[in-house]
């Protein structure tokens, strides 16, 4: 067990009659392959801890507050487990099976006419880089990105993602892929779309091109937050804005270019509830708020 590490370490009661209690183990998938930055959580709770890109998991809590675990990931089937029955000191080997997609086939080439690509949302030339988005384990943020109506919807092609300069770029974060809707509640990503940044300032790429994800009057786009500076709970502080110390990992380029139709929501870690990103405090260019640096291409028939 050599190979993982500690990523979100638990807070409960610190009362004399706590009981504390180690888990650990692995999370892994029916071919015993380790399911990389799986969430393990306590039910009800919104606390949790993210496996490292093995599927390994350490945490300590009090036992008197820990009932079930609930053990997650995009693409697979989620599992709950009840803590009375599982061995005190043994490492705990969790296997989720792979969860079998809803997503509709939709075969665009069935129409008349030539393929042709589109851009859901604005292009990154279209897209200035006016600020920064600092985050931190298990929180996401998620902007919705609407169709051009005109193009008779598509299939989503490829997901761009402006990591900076700021933090620990090459960190991982996960994308995922919601309906349209008023809020970003059903997801429609079969797989775990992990990616990183390979260099500072650049947009990073994410092929989704053979998953056949509808487009239709547009999509929710977001990205989380799985891991950060060194894997460890070292809070960062930003080199660039003095005032913000609460964020690990990658920085997310915000942009005012898009404007109030494309709104942005973000989620707490381990929490289910999405929260419109409307601050008072919130910068604001030409009277607009500020979007993640988020776009997308699609093929549509013309």
């Amino acid at each position: 067990m050599k190979s993982f590490f500690f990523l979100i370490a638990f807070l409960f009661s610190l009362s004399s009659s706590a009981q504390y209690r180690v888990f650990s183990g692995r999370v892994i998938d029916r071919q015993h392959q380790g399911v990389p930055f799986a969430v393990v959580e306590v039910k009800d709770k919104h606390q949790g801890v993210y496996c490292d890109e093995n599927g390994f998991f350490s945490f300590s809590g009090d036992a008197a507050f820990i009932n079930t675990l609930v053990v997650s990931c995009m693409g697979y089937e989620k599992k709950e487990i009840n803590t009375d029955i599982l061995p005190i000191n043994d490492s705990l080997i969790i296997e989720l099976r792979t969860k079998v997609a809803n997503l509709k086939e939709v075969a665009i080439t069935s129409k008349k006419g030539s393929p042709k690509q589109a851009t859901l949302g604005k292009n990154r030339r279209q897209l200035s880089y006016t600020g920064d988005c600092y985050r931190y384990y298990g929180s996401e943020t998620a902007i919705r990105l609407k169709a051009d109506t005109a193009l008779n919807g598509g299939l989503l092609n490829a997901i761009y993602v402006f990591i900076t300069d700021e933090g620990d770029y090459t960190t991982r974060f996960r994308v995922h892929v919601y309906q349209w809707d008023t809020l970003p509640q059903n997801e429609i990503t079969d797989s775990n779309l992990v990616v990183r940044a390979t260099e500072a300032n650049t947009w990073v790429k994410i092929d989704v091109s053979k998953k056949k994800i509808p487009v239709g009057k547009g999509l929710f786009i977001s990205v989380e937050w799985i891991a950060g500076f060194g894997n460890t709970l070292q809070s960062l502080q930003s080199a660039k804005n003095p005032e913000v110390s609460n964020y690990n990992g990658q920085v997310l380029g915000l942009t005012s270019d898009y404007g109030k139709p494309s709104r942005t929501y973000s989620r707490n870690p381990f929490s289910k509830k999405w929260i419109y990103y409307d601050a008072a405090e919130a910068q604001r260019k030409g009277g607009y708020f500020l979007n993640p640096m988020i776009y997308c291409t699609y093929t549509y028939i013309d």
